[in-house]
């Protein structure tokens, strides 16, 4: 290779991985993770880096001014709020000796004042809210005294394209968009499959760029503005690699060297979605579902230039045609005077400037005035409010809880300790707070805690029927370890009739499928089976849970299911000589786990929780999912600590290791003493039906078959509960329903065809406590609190905090900036409603039969959700707080960047303390009450919009 040329490829690798940090970080949506939307901003501070992202890709960094205002008027943001956040900001005079900065901007905030552009000012003159509201604006004293006696009009500057497809549009008013994007939709599509299509793409194994220039070749019919791609193709085919073509084709486009960045830049945007899995799968081949394919984003760049350079060249004559200075659009300079004046007179016209105030005024204070006004714009508005707007929450959450620590302290003393009935251990989900709190409440004797749902458990697990095996751990942790299922002794011709049962059924319906979409066998099968096919769809519709029922009850007495075992056990010599695995990452993996291995799990997780004594008989550890069905997001509701994956496995291995002897002797040795009468059960708890799975109760003692009977009722109680409780955020639930027609309700929405909103998964996310149970027992949370079980007093060096913020922030911090960037703008950083949405590939949805990848979350699951950053309130002295956070470099780039808000309750006693730019500050008042009630239900009933903390039962 030429010298020019590598170092030209090095500066499109450069160019390449630059842009690929903006886009989506999404895999396949099968394996859904929630993280920071914004990820490639975490480095600046939010307030900027939403309003940069904002301008990059077209999107909205807050919610609208109007949603804000609502707040206002509903009480969601008081008054007070508004002038707490602007006292906290630096203030100046706006001239000498006149208004203060933030006395206008108070004055904007509680009154309103709107935006006014140039190319609608006519229309809000003569029929909109300068004419209904301010009667009428034209003949307003104030309004001709702004117009008047602004600064002279300036006109906009030339803007020039960044991408060929903006100077064509430009220059001949065809968007070059509309013919690229539809042939490299299906391309890309094609490449990426999943086993959806009855013929795989040939040459995919060489590369997209090397399967595309095979398909290219062939002769086809292209549309007339792609009619010299023939051309382009032809001269392509001596370009090995998709670098050597991306270099090629912007030198024909006469992209010079130092518009690589822009150009490439441009173009990946043009299709996020695309384009951000591409990325993930040349990250991360494992991510495929099924088949994993060598993906580019490289090649991706190159076909998409391809198609550009023979589109360009089709329409503009010559690839280089796009280049040319295009003019902004120009409503005159009456008009943009006349929408200046809008605004101006709208912000002003709630102040105590009068007319003669303003008149008396020099000229150059005059202008400072209105560049103070015009300064407070919308974004910076928004960012107000929004500030306010958290400040309310945040108020709203820590002093009921703050007052509840306070005579929780004082009740302390007086307690006498006894052994729990049980102790459930959950995963930290919000969605698990209420069973949590049911539980309790309708068991006092029953002692529940929370810890990150993988439970120290990272591993690479397949299972009984799975093809091959995944990570079960969060994101930011690589398991080494590999667990499989295995039928038990004596259940082998069970698992092989299992087996073969599974494959025969997985051939009847590939076939059935395939023979669906064919001509000739697609047309038979609905003449002859057609009518058959009625029947099970009329009862899915009618009655989807009976219906659901019968269908598990059928498959359970058809296909027989061997009694299974974790192989999770390994010598301290062993190393993994299986040859057989999926991959070459399975084949380094470690098989199962030692003794010291497991032991530290255990302790680890335990001592975690504060779990170091005072063991009841009974400990049950339930990992979660969600199971829906003809939801494409249904991965999103799994268990963000177990990679978007469901944690029963981690559960149940768990449960495993704590019962292991040899793990007790370890503990023991170690100071952790579990009694021999005390059980583990592992488990798995569906949160969107609310369904109850335990493992392995054959191995479980007779001598502890009533205690598992007596936790077995008390969490069935608690699911039915929580259900209810779950039910009146749906529309569709009457009100005035029991428990049990609550739990059916939400078991008839899993198995409902179709249903958009399964469950509302982490809709009403919003703090993540983490401290000792018994300051937030007897709580309400309305679901809203991710529920963190750690002991201080048991952690002196912060080990054990260390390993818990380090798992909790990255996940619990994803979880609520996705909601966050999916709901202020579904279109952008959502993926909008789900209605249009077609799964393309098993890899991703569609609106209709070709667009951008969806990425972000769709509308039904954001439109409940309140969009404020996570607030983290851990149990703990600020000073240890702050040096663990500091210790972590990705926790302290949230904590100092603003991505998360953090305070500390010090339990040693006073006010709860949050952290504000470096500094600790008090939180103390009394404006936010703390009610009580007798049980949940009676907080809860007849309300359907998120509720304030209260105390329930007896610590009411």
């Amino acid at each position: 290779m030429m010298p020019a040329i590598k170092e030209a490829v090095d500066q499109i690798a450069a160019a390449i991985d630059h842009a690929a940090h903006f886009l989506p970080a999404q895999g396949p949506i099968g394996v859904f993770i929630h993280q920071n939307t914004l990820h490639a901003f975490q480095h600046l501070p939010f307030e900027q880096a939403v309003c940069e992202a904002a301008l990059k890709f077209g999107a909205e960094p807050y919610m609208s001014e109007d949603a804000y205002r609502q707040a206002l008027v509903s009480g969601r943001i008081r008054p007070e709020d508004i002038r707490a956040i602007l006292d906290a900001e630096a203030d100046e005079e706006i001239w000498p000796g006149g208004m203060m900065r933030n006395e206008l901007r108070h004055s904007i905030l509680i009154h309103g004042a709107g935006e006014f552009r140039a190319e609608t000012i006519q229309w809000e003159l003569s029929e909109g809210a300068l004419h209904d509201e301010l009667l009428p604006a034209i003949e307003n004293e104030l309004f001709q005294f702004c117009r008047f006696h602004q600064r002279p009009f300036v006109s906009k500057a030339r803007q020039t394209p960044v991408r060929p497809r903006d100077g064509v549009l430009g220059y001949t008013g065809v968007d070059m968009d509309e013919v690229v994007h539809p042939l490299l939709i299906k391309l890309t599509a094609a490449f990426l499959d999943q086993g959806v299509s009855y013929w795989p793409m040939p040459g995919r194994e060489l590369g997209l760029w090397r399967a595309c220039m095979q398909i290219l070749d062939l002769p086809t019919v292209t549309p007339y503005s792609l009619r010299r791609l023939d051309t382009y193709v032809h001269q392509a085919r001596s370009w090995e690699t998709g670098q050597d073509a991306v270099v090629q084709l912007l030198a024909i486009l006469g992209v010079k060297e130092e518009e690589y960045n822009s150009v490439i830049e441009a173009e990946l945007l043009a299709l996020p979605g695309w384009a951000g899995l591409i990325h993930q799968l040349e990250l991360s081949p494992s991510l495929a579902p099924h088949v994993r394919v060598p993906a580019s984003l490289a090649d991706f760049l190159a076909v998409r230039l391809l198609l550009t350079v023979a589109t360009t060249a089709s329409i503009a004559k010559d690839p280089e045609d796009w280049r040319y200075r295009a003019s902004a659009i120009e409503c005159g300079a009456e008009s943009e005077q006349l929408a200046r004046a809008a605004t101006l007179f709208s912000a002003i016209r709630h102040t105590r400037l009068s007319i003669a105030t303003l008149s008396a005024l020099p000229l150059l204070d005059l202008d400072r005035l209105f560049s103070a006004v015009e300064a407070f714009g919308g974004w910076e508005r928004r960012r107000i409010m929004h500030l306010a707007y958290e400040r309310r929450h945040e108020r709203q959450i820590l002093l009921p809880l703050s007052r509840h620590l306070e005579e929780t302290a004082k009740q302390a003393g007086k307690m006498t300790p006894k052994r729990m009935a049980a102790q459930v251990i959950f995963c930290i989900d919000e969605r698990e707070e209420s069973i949590r709190r049911h539980l309790e409440e309708t068991d006092p004797e029953i002692e529940t805690l929370g810890a990150a749902g993988f439970f120290s458990v990272a591993m690479h697990y397949t299972g009984i029927d799975d093809a091959h095996g995944v990570p079960l751990c969060p994101v930011v942790v690589t398991p080494s370890h590999q667990v499989k299922e295995r039928p038990m002794a004596g259940e082998h011709e069970t698992y092989a009739r299992r087996r073969s049962l599974r494959k025969f059924w997985a051939t009847m319906v590939r076939h059935w499928f395939v023979s669906s979409r064919s001509l000739i066998r697609g047309g038979l099968g609905a003449i002859t089976l057609g009518f058959l096919v009625i029947f099970p769809l009329a009862a899915r519709v009618l009655k989807p849970r009976l219906f659901g029922k019968g269908l598990s009850w059928f498959s359970g007495k058809v296909l027989p299911e061997p009694l299974t075992e974790l192989a999770f056990v390994r010598d301290e010599t062993e190393v993994n000589h299986d040859n057989s695995s999926h991959s070459d990452l399975e084949q380094s993996l470690l098989q199962g786990f030692t003794t010291q291995e497991k032991a530290d799990r255990v302790a680890g997780m335990l001592g975690s929780a504060g779990l170091r004594k005072g063991f009841s008989r009974m400990v049950m550890i339930l990992g979660h999912g969600s199971t829906s069905l003809n939801n494409p997001h249904e991965s999103a509701h799994d268990c963000g600590a177990c990679g978007g994956r469901r944690g029963g496995p981690n559960a149940r291995l768990f449960a495993a290791m704590a019962n292991h002897p040899k793990v007790r002797l370890e503990l023991a040795a170690r100071g952790m003493q579990i009694p021999e009468d005390t059980w583990f059960v592992g488990g798995y708890h569906d949160t969107c039906s609310d369904a109850l799975d335990l493992h392995d109760l054959d191995q479980v003692p007779q001598t502890h078959a009533t205690d598992l009977a007596r936790t077995r009722a008390s969490v069935d109680r608690a699911r039915a509960l929580s259900a209810h409780e779950r039910a009146r955020r749906f529309e569709a639930a009457s009100w005035g329903i029991d428990a049990t027609a609550g739990l059916h309700h939400v078991e008839e929405r899993s198995e409902h065809l179709a249903e958009p909103r399964p469950e509302y998964g982490h809709c009403t996310n919003s703090v993540c406590i983490v401290g000792r149970r018994s300051s937030t027992r007897g709580l309400f949370f309305d679901r809203r609190a991710f529920l963190v079980s750690y002991d201080a007093a048991e952690d002196p060096a912060n080990k054990s905090l260390a390993g818990l913020l380090g798992a909790v922030i990255p996940v619990c911090g994803g979880i609520s900036l996705e909601y966050y960037f999916s709901y202020v703008d579904n279109e952008i950083y959502g993926c909008g409603t789900k209605l249009p949405h077609n799964v393309t590939g098993l890899v991703g949805v569609m609106n209709g039969y070709s667009s951008d990848l969806r990425t972000g979350l769709p509308l039904q699951m954001v439109e409940i959700h309140e969009p404020v950053r996570i607030l983290f309130v851990v149990e703990t002295s600020p000073e240890r707080l702050l040096g663990t956070i500091r210790a972590n470099p990705l926790l302290w780039e949230f904590l100092k960047n603003r991505w998360i808000r953090l305070a500390a309750a010090n339990p040693a006693g006073g006010p709860i303390l949050a952290y504000r730019d470096g500094e600790w500050e008090p939180v103390e008042g009394y404006d936010e009450p703390l009610p009580s009630a007798a049980t949940s239900l009676a907080w809860y009933e007849g309300k359907r919009e998120h509720l304030p903390v209260a105390r329930i039962g007896k610590a009411a």
